[in-house]
């Protein structure tokens, strides 16, 4: 079942994460503008207990008159801020050297954002894409969002070739309101391409952050010995002394990697490299921590 996306130690910490959470959209939060059109124009997605403050018309008498309790409506122009989480579907995130692939890893930190981004009322949107968009699921701050979101993870399988740059431009393309987007992917594609990809969310005033998910094995190259290597995009393969070409495999990796980092730098673009081997809620409470230091 989706349960598979939580294992009982991350939801533990993730629970811990939800004021942290709130820290950290804080600069890109709309506010509660309360419409006086509520239950005409305006959407209604949930309730929520009332708190003193809250307008008395805001209050569900009937819920009231059932259970006792009070508690208020939530409609759609009440939510915080709306998130679209962009996922790397593409075959290069099936590699694999630990417990997870890139794509697992990437479902894990979409699922735990998801939890948490509905649990403070923001709408959360999912993009699943390769070289194309594979779905398209719009944001919803409803409870039943959540459900959504991992009944789209749950069958996904990494096929397909990469085509970063053209893939965010498409999303660009769809989103009409500013919001908050999340990239999850190996950003193995033409840097130039993908960096004028991120750049259409920036012209667009949308906030943006990456987490640059890679193995352990491609940051770290530990091969030693004769090996075959195969292009998990193509149909290239290579036999070669892996020894023999270690230093300069790992020159081209911290060339790639500064190249994205700089890349997201000049564009005001978060940046955080993701590695599979660290545990995906750790990762995650370390980033949302930092986030929030730095205010």
């Amino acid at each position: 079942m989706c349960a598979k996306f939580f294992d009982p130690d991350g939801l533990t910490r993730l629970g811990n994460l939800e004021l942290i959470a709130r820290q950290v959209v804080e600069g890109f939060l709309t506010g509660r503008h309360r419409s006086p059109y509520h239950g005409f124009s305006v959407e209604y997605l949930d309730h929520r207990p009332y708190v003193p403050g809250d307008e008395i018309r805001s209050i569900d008498w009937k819920i009231l008159a059932r259970t006792d309790k009070y508690h208020v409506k939530l409609f759609e122009d009440e939510t915080n801020l709306r998130g679209y989480i962009l996922l790397d579907c593409s075959r290069s995130m099936a590699f694999q050297s630990g417990k997870l692939s890139k794509l697992q890893y990437g479902s894990y930190l979409a699922a735990a954002l998801t939890h948490l981004m509905l649990k403070q009322n923001d709408a959360v949107g999912l993009v699943l894409f390769d070289s194309g968009i594979r779905s398209y699921l719009p944001p919803k701050a409803r409870p039943t969002q959540f459900r959504r979101v991992l009944d789209l993870l749950e069958p996904e399988a990494a096929s397909g070739d990469t085509d970063v740059g053209k893939v965010l431009h498409e999303v660009a393309e769809r989103i009409k309101r500013r919001g908050l987007i999340i990239v999850i992917s190996d950003l193995i594609d033409e840097p130039a391409a993908v960096a004028d990809g991120l750049q259409h969310f920036r012209h667009d005033h949308h906030e943006v952050i990456v987490f640059h998910t890679l193995d352990e094995a491609e940051l770290t190259f530990p091969y030693d010995r004769l090996t075959r290597f195969q292009d998990m995009e193509g149909a290239g393969r290579v036999v070669t002394n892996a020894k023999s070409v270690r230093a300069r495999y790992l020159a081209r990796m911290q060339q790639f990697l500064e190249g994205v980092q700089s890349a997201c730098f000049e564009r005001g673009i978060s940046y955080q490299l993701a590695n599979t081997q660290d545990p995906y809620d750790q990762f995650l409470a370390g980033y949302l921590e930092k986030r929030a230091r730095l205010g």
